[in-house]
């Protein structure tokens, strides 16, 4: 009985938590606390957020790594997450927020080589 109420508490407070809290537990482990990554493998957070989230391709791009669309958070959650890293890590800060619309038209939409269409994407400034 006891350990059915602490998981349920457990789920209850990830369930309720903030973008901070929900990068620290489902991003931080990868893209580290201060969004360096472990490249190449994942990318560090830096200038080119905000050249990714300008753009259509970007922004389905941000939405679809494994990372982000395979999360067990929810659509609304995700769309919080990446706005709180964008707020957090994109030197350009003028963006589009992401809606949970957004992220429910793109997550579903595997990308097959992440580390390809980020350098497509981004060109002569990768």
């Amino acid at each position: 009985m006891r350990w059915t109420l602490l998981s349920l508490t457990l789920l209850c407070a990830i369930a309720a938590a903030d973008p901070k809290s929900h990068y620290m537990i489902h991003c931080m482990g990868c893209h580290l606390k201060d969004g360096s990554g472990l490249p190449p493998e994942v990318p560090a957070f830096d200038n080119k957020l905000g050249i990714l989230a300008a753009s259509g391709k970007g922004r389905e791009y941000l939405v679809a790594v494994p990372g982000a669309s395979q999360s067990p958070i929810d659509d609304a959650d995700l769309a919080g997450v990446l706005n709180w890293i964008l707020t957090m890590y994109a030197d350009q800060p003028s963006y589009q927020p992401f809606l949970e619309s957004e992220i429910n038209h793109y997550r579903h939409k595997p990308i097959k080589n992440p580390a390809r269409l980020r350098h497509e994407l981004l060109g002569a400034t990768n």
